[in-house]
């Protein structure tokens, strides 16, 4: 029986769209009715998930019911304020959001859609009473330059933070969703909690919109983006110098026989090397996940490096979130052994979690063991908008691994969200070697539930099933054809037609192209000592393989053979047509001498057998 997954679930007033982590404790989650007196309002609120068992309210920013309701969401994590002596309570987190302006403003060509926001934590220095959990806007700005009425910012995402590159900016992208002329617009998040919030770094224009796009740092100062369209995977490289233009580094082909094509939904890194896609295959016939390996040269393309079925009950997939277990500290470190948890939601309602595992030897990454754990059935009641997992970090104590987990949630228009905890356990690599004044053995942390790799059961049950088949078809042939002992008892049942013995075919005899010898024709008789036996030809002149008369050896009945001689009493002229017939079949050598027709009577070989005889000699 599948272990179940704790989860705690919390019912809102406001439609949900987007969701992020601010640390394992709280979550971020945003949406709203969009603009108009319809009484369902804008809303950004934190929630406490600190509980498993349930989820609270810890601060709600009620938004203006003028503006549209939040699409894309993502929390940049605890900046530190300039000023060094501020209270510790000013270490606030920043949030960046989504939000298209009011129609006035949009229709004067002035959507500032881009919103920072922070939510500031009572730290330990703040006096009791003075509130808890406060969300607040400080600053708003538009990155697109087209001014389509219908344009929003429907994608929102910035590179992860690393432990050793904590002062490091991070590279930010936001795309276009309904616009006329598709947008990506690339910009810098500082890591100090200030203004400017954010520095533009340039603008893409694809040829369409992106269906999802993510980023991570390759470097001190390097990035990449990459993004997707219905169709191919696009890469950017960005520098403090320049951002290069978007190459397609893979295109999914049709399949053998089919002319549409699948289609990209989701994509996201799991490191510099790989990237996870979710693809859903034409006329909603399921979702598949394929790890691609990204391109180390130009002149190179991505390839299909591992993928996996989602459930048959999941047409279409909705929303996607990636977790690696064993981040690297810096983007320049060499990620090594590791997993990751990978969630896709269904339009079905469900969610469907899988690990991967990340390998490193002899210089060579791959990617292995692509393998569901679990699949969380009618999560929501209404379609599954997004999803986030919450970020995992080892514990300094090593010996405290209980109650270890990372928290999956995830939110949908029925205003519901629902937070899963995986329990996570730690791992010892024992076929990992260790370097020289290291411990012996490696450990890193994996999810605490098995995975199910793809059975052989299917296989072994089909091919056992053919086999089983083919016997049962046998014995019953068997038994029809009566020619085996009877086990089923089926040939009384089985139509007349079908119990025909099978014809036999008669053996054939070959005869040996090997001569016989005088003593071989005698002995082939079996005559009593005393009797005589004669040697003559074939009475009706049957002719022999040799062209001559046929041979005949019998006991002697001078009625049935007529008049037979001795080889004593034969004519000098018969004895040397017999020794010249006898030689010429083989049966007779001049070695052999003449003292072996000694008690053996010869026939007539005169007349018409003589004349047979002579012509063939």
């Amino acid at each position: 029986m599948v272990k179940p997954i704790p989860s705690a679930s919390i019912q809102l007033t406001y439609p949900l769209y987007c969701c992020d982590f601010v640390d394992p404790n709280h979550l971020v989650v945003a949406g709203g009715g969009g603009p108009g007196r319809h009484g369902v309002g804008n809303k950004m609120t934190v929630l406490d998930t600190s509980d498993a068992t349930q989820l609270t309210e810890a601060a709600e920013l009620e938004l203006s019911a003028h503006e549209d309701n939040v699409m894309s969401l993502v929390v940049v994590g605890q900046q530190k304020d300039k000023n060094t002596n501020a209270p510790k309570a000013a270490h606030a987190t920043t949030v960046l959001a989504g939000v298209n302006s009011s129609p006035a403003d949009v229709g004067r060509g002035q959507n500032k859609h881009l919103r920072a926001l922070t939510i500031a934590q009572p730290g330990s220095s703040a006096k009791s009473g003075t509130g808890g959990v406060k969300i607040s806007e400080v600053a708003r700005d538009a990155l697109f330059v087209h001014r389509d009425r219908d344009t929003y910012q429907r994608l929102l995402r910035v590179s992860p933070s690393h432990h050793g590159l904590a002062s490091s900016p991070r590279l930010g992208a936001a795309a276009t969703g309904l616009s006329k002329h598709p947008q990506i617009a690339l910009f810098d998040v500082p890591a100090t909690n200030s203004s400017p919030w954010w520095k533009s770094r340039g603008r893409l224009d694809p040829r369409v919109e992106a269906m999802d796009l993510d980023v991570i740092q390759t470097g001190p100062d390097t990035y990449q983006l990459a993004y997707c369209d219905d169709h191919d995977v696009f890469t950017v490289e960005v520098s403090k110098a320049e951002v290069s233009e978007p190459r397609c580094v893979y295109s999914i082909e049709p399949d053998e026989g089919e002319t549409n094509k699948a289609s990209f939904k989701s994509l996201r890194y799991l490191t510099t090397g790989f990237l996870v896609t979710v693809v859903n295959n034409p006329k909603s016939r399921g979702v598949a996940l394929h790890g691609l390996r990204l391109p180390k040269n130009d002149d190179e393309n991505a390839r299909l490096a591992i993928r996996a079925k989602l459930p048959s009950s999941v047409s279409k997939a909705t929303s996607l979130a990636v977790r690696n277990l064993s981040p690297v500290a810096l983007p320049s470190d060499k990620q090594g052994e590791a997993q990751f948890v990978i969630a896709v939601a269904g339009n079905d309602s469900s969610i469907s979690l899988y690990t991967v595992e990340h390998k490193s030897a002899f210089d060579s990454d791959i990617l292995s063991d692509l393998a569901p754990f679990q699949v969380l059935k009618s999560v929501h009641s209404s379609s599954i908008t997004n999803l986030s997992i919450s970020a995992f970090a080892p514990p300094k104590d090593a010996t405290k691994t209980s109650d270890l987990c990372v928290k999956l949630a995830s939110v949908s228009v029925g205003c519901s969200t629902v937070v899963h905890n995986i329990p996570i356990k730690k791992h010892v690599d024992k076929s990992a070697s260790a370097k020289p004044g290291q411990p012996s053995k490696l450990s890193r942390y994996v999810v605490a539930l098995k995975s199910k790799g793809e059975s052989p059961a299917t296989a072994i049950t089909l091919v056992s099933l053919v086999f089983l088949i083919l016997v049962l078809v046998g014995q019953v042939l068997i038994e029809a054809k009566d020619i085996g002992e009877p086990i089923l008892g089926v040939r009384k049942y089985l139509p007349a037609s079908w119990t025909v013995p099978l014809r036999q075919v008669p053996k054939i005899q070959v005869s040996e192209n090997k001569p016989k010898t005088i003593e071989n024709l005698l002995a082939d008789v079996n005559a009593h000592h005393s009797q005589q036996m004669v040697i003559k030809h074939d009475d009706f002149g049957a002719i022999g393989p040799d062209g001559l008369p046929a041979l005949h050896v019998d006991v002697h009945n001078e009625e049935l053979h007529g008049p037979a001689t001795s080889w004593d009493k034969l004519e000098k002229n018969d004895q040397d047509l017999w020794k010249q017939r006898l030689k010429k079949s083989g049966h007779w050598v001049e070695d052999m001498g003449e003292s072996i027709f000694k008690g053996v009577l010869f026939g007539e070989i005169g007349g018409a057998i003589g004349n047979i005889v002579g012509e063939a000699l």
